[in-house]
């Protein structure tokens, strides 16, 4: 049977294949024998057989770290699409290593060796491969209590900068441990991407529709994504913060991203009416200018920064924290009064158009 695992068969790495365990949209998992123990082995399928394509809104703000390759993608050469594809495999590697080190119930990464992805198995109580949460029915104390659970792991993925991108029922194991959140390959970066919000409140809400289907209290907690989501933009969320419960949380206003694919499009974090913008005037500069109105709502720092991982790195677009804000008011509060002594051939005079 062809599975992907020969070359690592081969070379001794893997002594026996011991079963399927599963198939997905991007990937089959086995349970395989590594140094004398049953772990998964995950094997990536290639983009002619993914059923998951449409992915290059999970991609944006990633890029590859050396130049050579990321021409090729950008070019769609041979040598570019192989290239995409390894970045696409070591986008899950590289969550998988930093979400285990900040305390997330994530499978514990083994080794990533020649595209298959080596992983610790999740278990049940019992001793059985972990199932999935579609798959196993709870009461209404279980429901509220994973619940709970599986909002302190949203929230620790979210001070990673990440956001799942994909979650549902279906990828979350219900472990001895607690339920256990699985494949991140699609992983989106939360200061990023532009659509970073509309990812995050739709992976929070596929969770919390699933547990209020069993205990109809949770409804009550319809409010938390947004709370949460406001929290992070704001700078205030830690790992161990844990939304208040409101039912009616304030809604986000909402601006035209993502209308194209069907999806609801993300929102900007809430500005109030009363707070000061400074006037615009001609002389300002772009970056000025869009520091003063408060149209980017993505936490990114104000300064280039990175996620190092295997294959993939992230740059920063831009700022809309106070103290990025704060480093321009005097460019961004210029009037239109233009009439100063300066030399109009001068090499500093800006022109506005």
């Amino acid at each position: 049977m062809a599975t992907g695992l020969e070359h690592l068969i081969d070379e001794g790495i893997i002594t026996e294949v011991v079963a399927r365990l599963q198939g997905g949209k991007e990937a089959d998992v086995f349970a395989v024998r590594c140094g004398g123990r049953i772990v998964a082995a995950k094997v990536y399928k290639n983009s002619a057989h993914r059923s998951f394509k449409n992915n290059s809104a999970y991609k944006e703000g990633r890029a590859i770290r050396n130049s050579r390759s990321q021409r090729a993608i950008d070019r769609g050469s041979r040598f570019g699409q192989a290239a995409a594809e390894e970045a696409w495999k070591s986008a899950e590697v590289d969550a998988l290593y930093k979400l285990h080190a900040a305390g997330v119930r994530v499978p514990t990464p083994v080794m990533f060796l020649d595209g298959v992805l080596l992983m610790e198995l999740v278990l049940a109580a019992s001793g059985d491969i972990a199932p999935r949460l579609i798959d196993i029915r709870l009461t209404g104390e279980q429901a509220c209590a994973a619940y709970n659970d599986m909002i302190s792991q949203l929230v620790r993925i979210l001070c990673c900068d990440l956001i799942h991108g994909d979650l549902s029922p279906y990828n979350v194991l219900w472990g001895a441990g607690g339920p256990t959140i699985i494949d991140f390959p699609q992983a989106v970066s939360a200061s990023h991407n532009s659509r970073s919000e509309f990812f995050f409140l739709r992976d929070a809400r596929n969770i919390l529709g699933h547990f209020a289907g069993v205990d109809r209290r949770l409804n009550a907690r319809s409010g938390d994504p947004a709370e949460i989501w406001r929290a992070y933009v704001s700078r205030e969320l830690g790992p161990d913060f844990r939304p208040a419960g409101r039912s009616r949380a304030p809604s986000l206003p909402h601006h035209g991203a993502g209308r194209s694919n069907g999806h609801h499009p993300p929102s900007r974090p809430h500005v109030s009416r009363d707070q000061t913008r400074p006037r615009i005037g001609p002389g300002a500069s772009q970056k000025g200018a869009a520091a003063a109105s408060g149209t980017r709502s993505l936490p990114s720092g104000g300064s280039r920064r990175q996620h190092r991982g295997p294959e993939v790195i992230v740059h920063v677009r831009g700022s809309t924290h106070p103290e990025a804000e704060a480093k321009q008011p005097a460019e961004a509060t210029r009037t239109g009064n233009r009439n100063d002594d300066r030399d109009p051939h001068s090499s500093d005079r800006r022109r506005t158009r």
